[in-house]
């Protein structure tokens, strides 16, 4: 029998993705630096709302995919376990698509983007509670660039999971 955390795994997943879509695309209309505005607006009112609420889903949704040695699957790296991205790798040199299966070079992908969701959650948490201060600045920086780096492999991400669909639609 699934835990409750195996079953609610796909829906942290489908609050997660809804939400890390809408606060990367707010963020270039969002206006804050080193504390939030006195009268924020709905831009950056609802960033930090959404935000804030991201985090302990992030947690949550990480505490699933590294339970029972889930974490092998997702960073293989760890366990020093390259073969499976390598691999993968060498496909893409002869125009091959990835395997969707654990240990490859996806799975690589999505273990880095659930690491780089969790910075980004992390150091916007902490921007927020230390607003107003000189390591808010600091933070902003780090989180603004942690932002990037997640929204580039969201992108991978979505490529990543498009060839899987036309691995089983084909299939």
């Amino acid at each position: 029998m699934r835990t409750l955390l195996e079953r609610v795994s796909g829906l942290l997943h489908a609050l997660l993705a809804p939400a890390c879509i809408f606060l990367l695309a707010a963020s270039p209309w969002i206006g804050m630096y080193q504390a939030l505005p006195a009268e924020p607006g709905w831009t950056n009112l609802s960033h930090v709302v959404v935000g804030l609420i991201t985090l302990p889903l992030v947690l949550l949704y990480l505490y699933a995919c590294i339970r029972r040695g889930l974490w092998r699957t997702y960073f293989p790296w760890l366990a020093g376990q390259v073969g499976g991205i390598r691999r993968d790798l060498a496909g893409l040199t002869r125009l091959q698509r990835p395997m969707s299966e654990g240990g490859g070079l996806f799975a690589a992908l999505e273990g880095l983007l659930l690491l780089a969701l969790l910075v980004v959650a992390l150091t916007g948490t902490l921007w927020f509670i230390l607003q107003g201060g000189d390591a808010a600045v600091g933070l902003r920086a780090v989180h603004a660039v942690a932002a990037h780096v997640f929204g580039w492999l969201l992108g991978a991400h979505v490529v990543a999971v498009s060839l899987h669909l036309v691995d089983l639609v084909r299939g």
